[in-house]
């Protein structure tokens, strides 16, 4: 029984599934609205479409007329349209202005300038200051060098000072303008890019690129005008090599940051200090060389030429010694694709040390087979000696046009002094400064030529 009673119970729902899915269900009001609409829209089309030809076309070509721009339905429409936007448009919103944050450096000590690698040691101290803000009170300008190598150390030290500063406490009532003064001390090795062009008498300027990681429309770099950048003459370890000046440059611009999704620009401060090559190792232990090399070239011709064999050994002789001599001064330079000074007056040596001994060869085959006087021998000596004389008449030509920049810098450097003078105190720690410049500029003066 209770069997039968589940067959038929089931088989009674079942036809009624059946039942429930064969009848047409009521839909919706929602699915009702939403083909309400569609059967409107359809509607729109379909009497748009149902128009005849010709009324279609004199919409077509009214709606055109009006989309002319010298049609005066066209003008008034564009003016309600501006007025409408104008209307819309929510009041324009109130830019800041970029922070500004003034940079002092000072090097503490300059090491090493390394010229085949193009990088300098240095120990610098970074001083940056702003005004204090206490809705932002968290905010950072995030400083870095860019010129870099490597990983470098840094120590950082902040506080809030006051126009004098002086500590000031957040706590402490103090009516005064609030800075914050932040202090980087930097320590490592720095790239920088050396023009050699006047090598080994080339002044170079070793830089420092200072960069915000903030966009320039929050931050901007700017010098500070009451504390300018200075340079410790005393801590510099390359005194035997370099000749190291007062004078500092600094100069703010502007660089773009690629290596980011969206590239930001960003301030750039460069500080600049200028070192200047003492060229005394070069006179006297390759300029002075080569010219006695050169000039032993010369003394070939006393050994006559019926013997051309005799000058050909000396001359070869000297040749490989001045390509030697020559491979062994290129590895302090790198690998540039210019001509220094020095290559040049090497690169000539060899070249008139060539043609000597060419010109031997020659006059042996002459004179064995066709008897030409010995007085050809004599002309070309004279030719000889004229060039050598004439070029190196240019080389010391170019060495002082070279020399003479360092006289310009010297002038500079010492209107800086006069500068750094003024911001003394008083006008007697002013007078003692540039009185300590003139003598150590006068004792450093023939060291910096010669």
């Amino acid at each position: 029984m209770r069997s039968a009673i589940r067959s038929d119970s089931y088989t009674e729902s079942v036809k009624q599934e059946i039942h429930e899915s064969t009848a047409t269900s009521k839909p919706s009001n929602r699915r009702l609205k939403a083909n309400g609409d569609v059967q409107q829209r359809s509607s729109y089309y379909l009497s748009g479409n149902s128009l005849p030809s010709s009324t279609r076309s004199s919409v077509c070509g009214s709606t055109l007329m009006t989309s002319l721009p010298n049609h005066p339905d066209f003008q008034k429409r564009r003016q309600i349209e501006k007025t409408n936007s104008k209307q819309l448009d929510p009041s324009p919103l109130t830019v800041k202005p970029p922070r500004e944050v003034s940079v002092r450096v000072k090097f503490i000590r300059l090491g090493e300038v390394i010229t085949l690698e193009e990088k300098f040691y240095a120990e610098v101290v970074i001083e940056a200051r702003w005004l204090y803000d206490p809705e932002a009170a968290s905010w950072n300008p995030n400083l870095y060098v860019k010129n870099a190598l490597g990983d470098v150390k840094q120590e950082v030290a902040r506080e809030l000072v006051d126009n004098l500063d002086e500590p000031v406490y957040i706590d402490s009532k103090n009516d005064d303008i609030i800075y914050v003064w932040e202090v980087r001390k930097v320590v490592g090795t720095f790239w920088e890019k050396l023009e050699l062009n006047s090598f080994p008498v080339d002044v170079q300027q070793l830089s420092l690129q200072i960069v915000t990681r903030c966009s320039v429309e929050e931050c901007v770099l700017v010098e500070n005008s009451f504390q300018p950048s200075m340079v410790n003459r005393e801590a510099f370890l390359a005194q035997q090599e370099w000749f190291l000046y007062e004078q500092i440059e600094a100069r703010s611009t502007i660089t773009m940051e690629d290596f980011s999704f969206r590239p930001i620009r960003q301030s750039t401060y460069i500080v600049t200090c200028c070192v200047a090559r003492r060229p005394g190792y070069f006179y006297w232990n390759v300029y002075l060389l080569i010219f006695l090399i050169t000039l032993i070239a010369l003394t070939v011709y006393s050994v006559a030429p019926e013997y051309p064999q005799n000058r050909l050994q000396i001359t070869c002789t000297l040749l490989l010694t001045s390509i030697m001599f020559r491979w062994s001064v290129s590895r302090l330079l790198p690998p540039v694709s210019y001509l220094t000074l020095l290559d040049k007056y090497t690169l000539i040596s060899l070249v008139f040390i060539s043609v000597n001994s060419i010109w031997h060869s020659i006059i042996g085959f002459l004179m064995r087979h066709m008897h030409i006087s010995k007085a050809v021998d004599y002309y070309v000596l004279g030719v000889s000696t004229m060039f050598f004389l004439i070029y190196h008449c240019i080389m010391v030509f170019s060495l002082y046009q070279a020399l003479r920049r360092r006289q310009v810098i010297l002038e500079s450097d010492r209107k800086y002094a006069t500068k750094l003078a003024g911001l003394f105190e008083t006008f007697a720690q002013g007078h003692h400064a540039v009185q300590h410049f003139k003598d150590r500029q006068n004792s450093s003066h023939a060291s910096l030529f010669v």
